[in-house]
């Protein structure tokens, strides 16, 4: 019986570390920078009384209450890249995601992908992928990223989504907005 645990939990380790998802494999590495934000501090953030008239800040608000996970990894190591790159194709082979929008901006690709939600407006992730950076001028703590990924889930609002991203000033914040400009 022994024998028989022992071979099953064998065969299935490896099928453990394939479900790995690339923001886990990259966590601790430090070629690679590294941002995750769990519901408890969207749930803090959407707790902030905000007393203002800002119609800007009230969206950007209600958007955070509906985030449950935003991770974001970028990396100037082109292996990295790669392997990132790699997942996000396998991810998406094997997930129901569709690709919103397909940027080209000089050498730079930028990919939407969304999982759909309650609405046309609204998903249940949102990712987006940049690649092929590598150009001095984009340039995040003093170093050249090569590839960024981003994920967030929740319940997304496509609308007000370029509120968080500009506020947040990410790469690929421009696209984003006119990406859920589109969706409407």
């Amino acid at each position: 019986m022994k024998k028989l645990i022992l071979a099953a939990i064998v065969a299935i380790l490896p099928l453990a570390g394939f479900g790995q998802s690339i923001f886990d494999k990259y966590e601790n590495d430090a070629q690679v920078t590294y941002v995750a934000m769990q519901p408890k501090m969207f749930q803090m953030l959407g707790k902030m009384s905000v007393s203002t008239e800002d119609p800007e800040a009230q969206e950007f608000f209600e958007l955070v209450n509906n985030i449950t996970s935003f991770k974001v990894m970028t990396t100037e190591n082109k292996e990295i890249a790669a392997d990132m790159e790699n997942w996000v194709v396998k991810h998406l082979n094997s997930s129901s995601f569709e690709e919103l929008m397909r940027v080209r901006d000089g050498d730079s690709n930028v990919r939407f992908y969304v999982k759909e939600g309650r609405d046309e407006n609204h998903v249940k992730e949102l990712l987006m992928h940049v690649t092929d950076i590598g150009s001095p001028d984009v340039k995040m703590n003093g170093k050249m990223i090569e590839s960024v990924l981003l994920s967030l889930t929740g319940d997304i609002d496509l609308r007000k989504i370029a509120s968080l991203t500009n506020k947040m000033d990410l790469p690929g914040g421009d696209q984003l907005g006119k990406a859920g400009q589109e969706k409407n």
